[in-house]
């Protein structure tokens, strides 16, 4: 009888180990799932944080890249070009800067221009651009805050011969997932005023991601 009892008590507690066990178990795995999820969605939120390209540091990030990469313009993104943007997520703004080759002091921001334009030739039926998916290059570029195709002023200048701007985005949300290449070419107007010269050209993908964590 005793013998008996003994092991029922030891039943028990097994089994109340076993339950907390259980428990922790559980617990662990929803507290990983729940950062896996936050993961995700931080990845497919977007590639990007929206810079002020007004901010020191910021100019440094950019200023580094000119002697990296050997470039009078510099695009403050990752080596894919790619600013990945939540449709939704309100505006983003992608840093550059650019700078003379010849070290000469930019006085004013006009003396720099730079143009935006669209890449409108893929024409590979698979690739989803956002011309062909928001139909028409003209609802493309109402996703951005600066016109397209225009001689623009740069936004900043640090006194040491860089200029600074940013490219403003924003994308509505339920806006289709889609891709666009966008073309930055930037013009000298101090060596002869009457007929700029090219400075640098270069280009960066907006990626439009959907508005679910997985990008969907």
């Amino acid at each position: 009888m005793v013998a008996y009892h003994n092991k029922s008590e030891q039943n028990k507690k097994g089994a109340i180990e076993l339950s907390i066990g259980t428990v922790v178990i559980i617990v662990l795995a929803m507290a990983m799932l729940i950062l896996g999820l936050v993961l995700v969605r931080s990845i497919f939120k977007g590639a990007i944080d929206s810079v002020d390209i007004t901010n020191r540091q910021v100019q440094a990030q950019i200023t580094s890249l000119f002697s990296k990469d050997d470039t009078n313009l510099a695009i403050l993104l990752g080596a894919d070009k790619t600013a990945r943007i939540q449709a939704g997520s309100g505006l983003v703004t992608v840093g550059f800067g650019a700078k003379l080759s010849s070290g000469r002091i930019i006085q004013k921001r006009s003396d720099l221009t730079y143009k935006l334009s669209l890449d409108t030739s893929q024409t590979q039926r698979e690739v989803l651009t956002c011309d062909r998916v928001l139909g028409g290059e003209n609802n493309v570029k109402k996703l951005f805050l600066q016109n397209f195709d225009s001689n623009l002023n740069f936004d900043q200048l640090d006194g040491k011969g860089n200029a600074f701007a940013g490219i403003q985005i924003d994308i509505p949300k339920g806006t289709p997932k889609c891709t666009q290449k966008i073309y930055i070419d930037v013009l000298d107007h101090i060596t002869d005023p009457t007929a700029p010269s090219s400075v640098g050209a270069d280009y960066f993908i907006l990626e439009v991601t959907g508005g679910s964590i997985f990008g969907s």
